[in-house]
């Protein structure tokens, strides 16, 4: 489980100087002694002098060169940038290794190299190139051969003009336990002559002679971005429960391990359970230079660790560099000894080429920082925030997060509450505040939250946003004082069954009393409040009371549920409510939060498959990154200005976890190709067996569906914890048969009538 950390964790979004002739401009102030600076702006913003000197991202034009190639690896061999890139022609597949020279590229393939060419079936192929401290490579190429049914992974070493097949015999033989062969995360080429490999099971030295197994460790942590080596030593990015590390392995052994901290923004929160988001997607910016320093890029930005140091150097903030931009991620990585760092990112429209170096004569632009508070990460806001700058280069955007994006722990709200209520009420108070799980209304009340009216109206009546999703937010007087921008829905899924009838409580509950087929598994009380009482909670409080009429109406409506599918006390060891994939046997109805286009692929394709149907149920909506301006900021103009950079197509174009709240941006999404995305897998149907299910794109017709059905929602799900911590507790008699309904609502009106009157 995430612990919560100490103090806030900065996302520190420094945004400086302006992004011209293809460079975003890193904000950093000089070190001291005149070494390269390390990033930060603020003395820069506040006093507006030209500290010269900080690293600045240049994207480079890809070379003519590679044009017809595929760029598969980027590396560097002798203080040179290489490129391996393939080609397939009449599915034969051709790999060619060139060398930056200049401004040009030379095609450097080495004989053995050039001979080869690979026999694979489908568009799925890995290719690694390693280079050995002798001159000697190796070729790692994973895919499905001609004469094969799986893919498998192969290994290559060069022996004059001949390529030599040294594939280790272990990834010839399936895995035991996942059916498949073995697959390879990552390799490198140490200068004892070994090879250090990483698969999703094991770690494995190799004989660079023969390709057979010297040693192996069976692996428990989750390891991303390969290996990393520096020629003595190997690097691992491991993450389990407690957090994230680096892994220092003198020749990738596992004796003599030494545990790197990962690089965070914040230099306070820098340790083991420090989770840094290397490159992105793909885990794959790390380096290490022959000496032994260390550099790192991803979302919380540049990083360098100089040898026999054991603190992070921050070179550039993250929203200085591609890295926090959500629609691109880092495929390869390459530093070098002169302190320049080169990125190959995959975006959309391709793959982009990305150089930070350190610029003695750049100067920050920054004159404006705005504060951005939010409970948990967001991509939204970072790329927001990054793009903002690109456009307003002497604006700052500098967020503040309390949690991880994806936060497996306990959430500490009291805590958060404490902290937010202090900032706002001190010189420290942030410009903007995101609400999500916040009691909005409250902050509201007490003149905290400027009214948005001014921002979200005008874009709502031009027909650019979704009105029926943020007019939620219009109260009675005309102000609003927060929009969300973005939102999820809770689809329910059925199997002899109809729209209709599932689409609300009161349908679910008639329909249900009317047969005696169980449609869900056995559930508690709990179970039966955590699905249901967010469709109720705000109809059931009328003003500071109770309204016992809607309440009793509620009730009955959770009885009749209830007594279809069996209410228990407590749900045995081992057992677990049914979900989506228990649509296939005992299942008839089960509920599936989606947050977004790409996430309704697997519910778009179980409805398909049990030949079922799907609805928003209650015809709700959840409500995603809900922003707020705070009423005391200095800079609520420009809070506002960047919150209507943040709802525009610009930023709600790029899919993040929930649906656009800009209309033009829900029909791009919609229209996506995600076959890509397809999955496949194994589902137990009942009695034993298993059938093969498979996650696919659904067709426009499909998209269209959802589009309406978004445009359609108008209400918002509520919460209360202390509502539902009071349902809870006493339901269960109700639910029972062992207590009347009166009985139940005056002891539910008991508990909450201290707590609605505050």
């Amino acid at each position: 489980m995430r612990k919560r950390k100490k103090s806030i964790k900065r996302t520190a979004v420094l945004l400086a100087a302006a992004f011209l002739a293809g460079a975003l401009g890193g904000c950093g102030r000089q070190a001291a002694g005149g070494d390269e600076g390390a990033g930060g702006s603020e003395n820069a913003a506040a006093s507006g002098a030209e500290n010269k000197g900080r690293y600045v991202e240049i994207q480079e034009k890809l070379p003519e060169e590679l044009g017809g190639w595929e760029i598969m690896q980027m590396y560097s061999v002798n203080e040179k940038l290489r490129f391996l890139t393939s080609r397939t022609e009449d599915g034969k597949t051709a790999l060619r290794e060139w060398e930056k020279q200049g401004e040009n590229l030379t095609d450097v393939t080495q004989s053995w190299l050039a001979s080869m060419e690979l026999t694979a079936l489908g568009d799925w192929l890995e290719a690694r190139l390693i280079q050995g401290k002798d001159g000697g490579q190796y070729l790692y190429a994973g895919y499905v051969a001609e004469d094969e049914e799986n893919y498998m992974g192969h290994l290559w070493k060069s022996d004059g003009e001949t390529a030599v097949e040294i594939t280790p015999e272990k990834w010839a033989i399936p895995n035991e336990e996942y059916g498949s062969y073995e697959m390879i995360q990552g390799l490198a080429a140490l200068d004892n002559g070994t090879l250090t490999v990483l698969s999703y099971s094991s770690l494995d030295i190799l004989s660079g002679e023969d390709g057979r197994v010297i040693e192996s460790e069976r692996l428990d942590s989750y390891y991303e971005g390969g290996v990393i080596s520096d020629g003595e030593n190997v690097y691992l990015c491991s993450s389990d429960e407690s957090g994230g590390r680096i892994e220092k392995r003198p020749e990738g052994k596992s004796d003599g391990v030494a545990m790197i901290p990962c690089p965070s923004a914040d230099s306070s929160q820098s340790g083991d359970d420090t989770v840094f988001s290397f490159g992105g997607a793909s885990g794959r910016a790390l380096a290490a230079l022959p000496d032994g320093t260390l550099i790192a890029g991803g979302e919380d930005g540049l990083f360098r660790m100089k040898a026999g140091e054991e603190q992070w150097e921050m070179l550039m903030s993250g929203t200085e560099t591609s890295f926090s931009i959500s629609d691109c991620w880092c495929k390869d990585f390459a530093a070098f000894q002169d302190g320049s760092v080169y990125a190959l990112f995959r975006e959309e429209d391709g793959q982009a080429l990305y150089r930070y170096e350190y610029d003695p004569e750049a100067v920050s632009q920054v004159t404006e920082v705005l504060k951005l508070y939010t409970v948990f990460e967001n991509s939204l806001l970072k790329q927001a925030a990054a793009k903002y700058h690109k456009a307003h280069p002497e604006v700052l955007v500098e967020i503040e997060s309390v949690y991880p994006a994806y936060n497996y722990g306990e959430t500490d709200y009291n805590a958060v509450y404490q902290e937010l209520n202090t900032m706002l009420m001190g010189d420290d108070a942030p410009d903007m505040v995101v609400m999500d799980h916040l009691n909005m209304d409250s902050y509201a009340e007490k003149g905290l939250l400027a009214d948005l009216d001014d921002v979200v109206r005008p874009m709502e009546e031009s027909g650019e946003l979704l009105s029926n999703i943020t007019g939620v937010y219009a109260r009675e007087d005309g102000k609003r004082y927060a929009v969300p921008l973005q939102f999820g829905v809770n689809l329910v899924l059925g199997r002899d069954i109809g729209v209709r009838d599932m689409s609300t409580m009161e349908a679910l509950a008639g329909f249900l009393a009317g047969t005696d087929e169980p449609y869900m598994s056995p559930q508690t009380a709990a179970d039966l409040v955590n699905k249901f009482y967010p469709y109720f909670c705000d109809e059931i409080v009328d003003g500071k009371q109770l309204d016992r009429e809607a309440l009793g109406k509620y009730l009955e409506y959770l009885k009749a549920i209830g007594d279809n599918c069996g209410v228990i006390a407590a749900r045995p060891e081992g057992e677990v409510d049914y979900g989506i994939f228990d649509l296939t046997k005992k299942a008839k109805l089960a509920f599936n939060g989606t947050a977004g286009f790409t996430d309704c692929m697997l519910p778009m394709s179980m409805a398909d498959y049990i030949k079922g149907d799907f609805a928003a149920f209650e015809n709700s909506f959840e409500p995603l990154v809900q922003a707020g301006i705070c009423a005391k900021s200095q800079h609520i103009d420009t809070a506002k200005d960047f919150l209507r950079f943040a709802l525009s197509e610009e930023i709600q174009d790029s899919e993040y976890n929930g649906f656009p709240v800009n209309r033009n941006s829900m029909e791009t999404q919609a229209a996506k190709d995600r076959s890509e995305f397809t999955m496949v897998t194994s589902l137990e149907a009942g009695d034993g067996d298993y059938i093969q299910f498979e996650s696919k794109a659904y067709p426009k017709e499909t998209a269209d569906r959802l589009v309406a059905m978004c445009q359609a929602l108008d209400k918002s799900v509520g919460e209360d914890a202390k509502i539902c911590e009071v349902l809870t507790e006493n339901l269960g008699g109700y639910l029972d048969g062992s207590r009347s309904k009166e009985d139940t609502i005056q002891k539910i009106e008991d508990s909450l009538k201290m707590y609605l009157a505050e």
